[in-house]
């Protein structure tokens, strides 16, 4: 372990440990403050580690680090009513006041730390957008690629975290977008979306992925094969050489970062001149990660926008939603790159034809690309998806699966004796196999003569093989070279803009918080998948301490809302639970029954154990099991 790994790690540790002591710390100050005598304050639970005694308090570190508790004389029923000190001497209100200590201290604790933070000025995310995901909403109705969000929901937008909030306690209903296009003058453009349920991550969603910094500063790993090339840290990046011109620049980037051929890029270093510079990828192989190297074939018709980049091609040659691609150009449709490279050939006046399965008859489309219209970008304007009802696969070159003989088009008939009928089984039944090392019975059907994909999906002779293959670790290139995302320092001009602005942040965050559990909890539109144990939040801190300071803050504060929230539902044990029988008592003028109290602190033990060990279970599916 590196010196800085292990700094940030105990950084992790005394902020995790610090928003749990600012919690007990409020439950000990109101049990002082109200005259109650304190006999623990533990930072952890079960046996204790170390501690010290000081007055009437044991102050200790136990050895299961999950949360803290503060016991109060007679809290569990060991102390007289009458006798001074003890919890059940102290009124309704005072008592009110203990339970609620702790979710106070949390949210003047954020309260403090927010206007600080914001006083430093801390790194975030800045609300500028890639190019929108296609077939999402913001991409049908033509967000453009590379805007400012300015406001979403009548909500200021000061970074892409609050945009993300936004949207997602926005939930399913329709969404204003309010974004300012690439170029300083450019006019405001207002968008009325309708949001869309993404079953992989339970949220609504508009389809607004990050962007990157409007220069392409770059980002260059030090002894990396950039660095050894001669670019670092600020070029800025002019264009990728070698990659259709007029490609979206992220998709030019994905196939260039995942190319184990040479990377030529050409940038401007920081004085301004001009350079390209190829950089050799080192590549390095994942050890614990074996694939067998077969692909999904994605060329089905999602979604079709008319009003794009290349909207009147797109409607001269009426591809559908529900087409499926069998061949562009000639071009068969196993690789999108393949078939981006064809329509990068072809120049405005030349036919474009298109091959497409349309209700299980073969249809011919044809347009003349229009004058001013880059046929490259038709996929801009055509999104693509899986098409998971067959198992037809592309093979990865130089990969266990064509060293074992398959080839572009075989279907998958069976693994292991059993039937393979959509991608996501054939995809399930790999990862098996793979995780555990063991080797794979394939039954493949095969054309018995050199066949196109139309013919191979419409009946050419076929035959089945077996063929048995085990998986390998996989091969990556490494060029320790990124292009920076779009950053931004949120900065206070002074101390009473620090303070304005951390106590509107900690409201935002209360109010979001508190919307977004409950969407989900008393709704569908916010899965409990989104939940996050201990492992989630170990490691999105270790995350923001390596940003600095400011970060970690920001990040503890923000959970200490989270705590001061998760602390006020209503379940037996949690201070929600207590305040809420107390409410009760002052209704009815005297407590619940002993009976009534001590089965409801049986219920809410089992639901807060239930509860982590389906948070947990989520985090290791999140962190740990492979996608």
């Amino acid at each position: 372990m590196s010196l800085s790994v292990l700094f940030y790690a105990v950084q992790v540790i005394l902020g995790i440990g610090l928003v749990i002591f600012v919690h007990e710390l409020g439950h000990f100050l109101a049990a002082r403050w109200c005259g109650a005598r304190v006999e623990v304050f533990s930072l952890g639970f079960g046996p204790r580690l170390f501690g010290w005694r000081r007055g009437d308090t044991m102050f200790q570190v136990a050895a299961v680090p999950l949360g803290g508790y503060v016991r109060v004389a007679g809290e569990y029923g060991d102390g007289a009513e009458a006798e001074p000190g003890t919890l059940l001497s102290l009124n309704v209100p005072q008592r009110f006041l203990y339970y609620s200590g702790g979710v106070i201290m949390n949210v003047l604790f954020a309260l403090v730390v927010l206007p600080l933070v914001m006083f430093a000025g801390y790194p975030s995310a800045a609300p500028i957008i890639g190019s929108p995901t296609p077939g999402q909403p913001a991409w049908a109705a033509g967000v453009p690629a590379g805007s400012r969000v300015v406001e979403v929901a009548g909500e200021e937008i000061l970074d892409f975290q609050r945009l993300v909030t936004a949207i997602a306690v926005n939930g399913k209903d329709p969404i204003s977008v309010v974004v300012q296009p690439p170029g300083e003058d450019s006019a405001l453009q207002t968008f009325e979306l309708i949001p869309a349920y993404d079953p992989e991550v339970g949220v609504y969603r508009i389809g607004l992925p990050r962007g990157f910094d409007p220069d392409r500063a770059l980002e260059v790993q030090p002894d990396s094969a950039a660095a050894r090339a001669g670019l670092a840290t600020g070029d800025r990046l002019v264009r990728l050489v070698g990659q259709p011109e007029g490609l979206a620049f992220e998709r030019q980037l994905a196939r260039a970062l995942t190319s184990k051929d040479p990377l030529t890029l050409e940038v401007l270093g920081a004085d301004g001149a001009s350079r390209t510079v190829t950089v050799e990828p080192k590549v390095e192989t994942l050890k614990d990660t074996r694939r067998i190297g077969v692909g999904a074939i994605a060329n089905r018709v999602q979604a079709v926008r008319t009003t794009g980049v290349t909207g009147g091609l797109c409607e001269a040659l009426d591809v559908r939603p529900g087409d499926v691609i069998v061949s562009l150009l000639g071009s068969e449709p196993y690789r999108l790159s393949d078939l981006e490279d064809a329509l990068g050939a072809i120049r405005p006046g030349e036919i474009l034809s298109m091959r497409v399965q349309r209700d299980g008859n073969l249809v011919e489309l044809e347009a003349e690309v229009p004058a001013g219209v880059q046929p490259v970008r038709l996929f801009e304007d055509v999104a693509l998806e899986t098409n998971s009802n067959t198992t037809r696969v592309s093979v990865t070159p130089g990969s266990a699966a064509e060293d074992a003989g398959l080839v572009d088009g075989d279907r998958i008939v069976s693994i292991d004796g059993t039937g393979i009928e959509t991608w996501e089984a054939l995809l399930e039944a790999v990862q098996k196999a793979t995780a555990s090392g063991r080797s794979l019975d394939l039954v493949v059907e095969r054309a018995t003569e050199p066949a196109t994909y139309a013919e191979r999906i419409t009946g050419a002779p076929a035959e089945n093989e077996t063929l048995a293959l085990t998986g390998t670790p996989v091969e990556v290139p490494r060029f320790g070279v990124l292009v920076s995302q779009a950053s931004i320092t949120l900065k206070a001009k002074d101390l009473g803009e620090a303070i304005a602005l951390g106590t509107s942040e900690t409201g935002r965050w209360l109010v979001g918080i508190w919307m977004q559990l409950k969407k989900m909890i008393f709704s569908d539109e916010i899965s409990t998948k989104n939940l996050g144990g201990i492992i989630t939040i170990s490691f999105i801190s270790y995350e923001t301490a390596s940003q600095g300071l400011a970060s970690l803050f920001f990040f503890l504060a923000v959970l200490s809302i989270n705590l001061a929230i998760i602390n006020l539902f209503p379940i037996p044990i949690l201070d929600g639970g207590h305040l809420l029988f107390l409410l009760i008592e002052a209704v009815k003028g005297s407590p619940v029954s002993e009976r009534t109290f001590g089965y409801s602190q049986v219920v809410g033990l089992v639901m807060i154990m239930s509860l982590m060990v389906y948070v947990t279970y989520q985090d290791i599916v999140r962190w740990f099991l492979p996608s």
